[in-house]
């Protein structure tokens, strides 16, 4: 009988604990516990904790992680730090081909006297562990789909919620946050940087979980819990935007979206906010790289209403400015401008032309549009109307489309 890969790790510590008479515990390669024998008088505060807890917490991990254990192929002893709650333990590695699969503690400071017999059983459980990672990742791929099929809407988002809370993985009283990178980034790189921060960050935090998924080829992750939810989710963008370059930028975090908390039958519609917010952190030159959607401001119900009926909220007037992807278009001009808050000096700057040059087009977007830029109406009608087109010529009105398509087939 072949028995699951975590029944035969528990056998393979217990029987090593009975033979040397040592408490034994593995940890996965993040440092979560996976199983642990029997206590013989050796445990420490630390070990207790993490028995009751299953999980390291961060200043202990930096502790033990000081001592080079991720790196290290041979056994590594660790000194005892009172102010940690831990004792002096022995550290070894549990590796196959040299891929670091996770590590076995024995709490002595003599542990090295059992290097051979403890060798033995590392071997044996580097195969167990090997079992352990591929299942691991099945239904990390698995919880990736069911992830992305909720927030995407459909047919398909009740029965992903539906299985979500029925494993247990987020509680039906849950809030959630979506959070979405945009469209400049590698969305494999987001998902594998979401879900190793959610990893550490589950150590203290363990009433929050955040789910890594690809969603309409954007990284995009879905964290929940009953509290502290939105501060989670905001450290969590924040790390995506230090830890992963956009595709158009070799030093340039990314730029990264979170949506309002809500319910799980709300995910689609803070999947959209979430896109949305993540654009204007892109677009909007006053905007933060990491937005959530409540300070998007006005331009908030300005993109839901340009993605519905753009003819309601781009007045006709702005085609006469041209193309406002050009440097060298009158819209370009207009909204430099506009983005200095009407500054000729910083405006020109900008755009790289002398003053003179920029009162010629100023006077040549007046004439066309028929607006007064010393208006403030006017002014603020220009400039909603040119962040809403470059919100319409980029692919995020395609994609909420598709949403709405999907939405509606089901």
């Amino acid at each position: 009988m072949v028995l699951p890969y975590t029944d035969a790790i528990q056998q393979l510590v217990d029987a090593l604990a009975a033979r040397i008479q040592r408490s034994v515990a593995v940890d996965d390669r993040r440092g979560g516990l996976l199983v642990s024998s029997r206590h013989f008088g050796d445990e420490d505060t630390l070990r207790v904790d993490v028995v009751l807890s299953r999980r390291l917490p961060a200043r202990v991990a930096a502790y033990l992680n000081g001592f080079g254990i991720a790196t290290s192929d041979k056994p590594v002893s660790v000194p005892a730090s009172p102010s940690l709650g831990l004792k002096a333990r022995r550290c070894y590695p549990i590796r196959d081909h040299g891929r670091l699969l996770g590590y076995l503690w024995l709490i002595d400071e003599e542990a090295k006297r059992f290097d051979e017999v403890v060798g033995a059983c590392v071997v044996q459980l580097s195969a167990r562990l090997r079992e352990r990672s591929l299942q691991v990742a099945e239904e990390e791929r698995r919880r990736r789909t069911v992830v992305a099929d909720l927030l995407l809407g459909g047919a398909g988002s009740a029965r992903a919620a539906a299985d979500l809370v029925g494993e247990g993985l987020v509680g039906a009283e849950d809030e959630i946050v979506v959070i979405a990178a945009d469209a400049t980034t590698d969305p494999e790189a987001v998902a594998a940087v979401i879900a190793e921060a959610a990893a550490r960050g589950g150590r203290d935090e363990p009433a929050v979980r955040a789910f890594a998924t690809v969603a309409a080829d954007r990284g995009a992750a879905l964290v929940a819990g009953r509290e502290e939810v939105a501060r989670a989710a905001a450290r969590l963008a924040e790390t995506v935007r230090r830890d992963v370059p956009r595709r158009d930028a070799e030093d340039g975090g990314s730029f990264v979206g979170l949506s309002d908390a809500g319910r799980l039958e709300q995910a689609p519609d803070l999947w959209r906010q979430a896109v949305l917010a993540s654009w204007a952190a892109a677009g909007l030159p006053e905007s933060a790289p990491v937005l959530s959607w409540r300070d998007t401001g006005v331009y908030g119900p300005l993109m839901l209403a340009a993605t519905t009926a753009p003819e309601l909220v781009v007045p006709p007037e702005i085609a006469e400015l041209g193309a406002g992807g050009r440097t060298d278009s009158l819209a370009h001009t207009a909204e430099v401008f506009l983005d200095a808050a009407g500054d000729t000096a910083a405006a020109s700057e900008r755009l790289m032309i002398h003053r003179t040059t920029l009162y010629y087009r100023l006077a040549q977007i007046e004439k066309k549009t028929g607006w007064d830029l010393k208006n403030g109406r006017d002014r603020l009608t220009l400039h909603l109307g040119l962040k809403t087109q470059r919100l319409l010529d980029s692919g995020i009105p395609a994609l909420l489309r598709g949403e709405e398509k999907r939405r509606g087939s089901s």
